[in-house]
């Protein structure tokens, strides 16, 4: 996405989904759409669709009471900004209404481009990226809180307790621990899937660009096409109208001839054409 911007290209739009299925907008959906607001900025967010799907999967009264809430609610500061909403429906036809709504939009500069190519930030340094250290700081602040809060369980034990007591203790440190490293490894699942899910959306963005592209091309190859032939008709015409003058100036001559050969008779000259 930074090259492509450095290259000149703009995004026109950028599109935001969320399953109308999910019973609430979660803690880790939050977290998630978080993330790209700060990956947009709050000026490019008119260029944003926010698309609700799985609407099959939920009775009707059902899915439109939830959209209610996005829109009134987790999606609100968004949609304040100049984001738009609309379903998806898991048809050709609704995911081409989509598209159309920012195909002619005016081109925007996301905020984490502008980061990493203006201001050369570091990916880690971004807004977006703070939202991923945040919530690693904040479970890392966690787990050595805890760690804490066991360690110093297990010492007040083995001071107050006897033997059986403190390998309780112990046992029970232990099992934090694993839980903890449960959570790390979890954390660091959700920000491989948070990079992988970025990676997804560039190529689906440099995809239809290069849709864009071919259809340029394609639409400037026919109008190429179509001025040749439009050449073509004009100079046939101009050559078939040439034809027909000299054709026009031979007859003329053939005709003077024939009037200067002509004999004449009696007293006087008289031509008769």
């Amino acid at each position: 996405m930074g090259t492509r911007y450095k290259n000149g290209s703009k995004l026109a739009g950028v599109i935001y989904v969320h399953r109308i299925s999910d019973k609430r907008f979660s803690g880790i959906a939050g977290r998630n759409f978080k993330m790209f607001r700060e990956l947009c900025g709050e000026s490019s967010l008119k260029n944003v669709i926010l698309v609700t799907n799985m609407w099959g999967e939920v009775a009707p009264d059902i899915g439109e009471a939830r959209e209610r809430e996005l829109t009134s609610n987790f999606l609100k500061p968004a949609l304040d900004k100049g984001a738009q909403m609309a379903r998806h429906n898991n048809t050709e036809q609704s995911a081409h209404d989509v598209i159309r709504r920012i195909v002619n939009n005016h081109p925007v500069v996301l905020q984490i481009q502008h980061e990493i190519v203006d201001e050369r930030k570091d990916v880690t340094k971004t807004a977006a990226g703070e939202v991923i250290n945040e919530e690693l700081a904040e479970a890392e602040r966690r787990r050595v809180a805890d760690l804490k809060k066991a360690q110093e369980e297990m010492a007040r034990a083995l001071r107050v307790q006897e033997e059986e007591a403190r390998r309780r203790v112990e046992e029970e440190a232990r099992r934090r621990e694993e839980e903890m490293r449960r959570a790390r490894e979890e954390q660091e699942r959700i920000a491989l899937q948070r990079r992988q899910e970025m990676e997804r959306a560039q190529l689906e963005a440099r995809r239809l660009e290069e849709q864009a592209r071919i259809a340029r091309e394609q639409a400037e190859e026919a109008h190429q096409r179509e001025v040749a032939l439009a050449n073509e008709r004009i100079a046939a015409a101009a050559r078939a109208a040439e034809a027909q003058r000299l054709a026009m100036e031979q007859q003329i001559i053939q005709l003077q001839n024939q009037v200067h050969h002509q004999p004449r008779r009696g007293g006087g000259d008289c031509v008769i054409m």
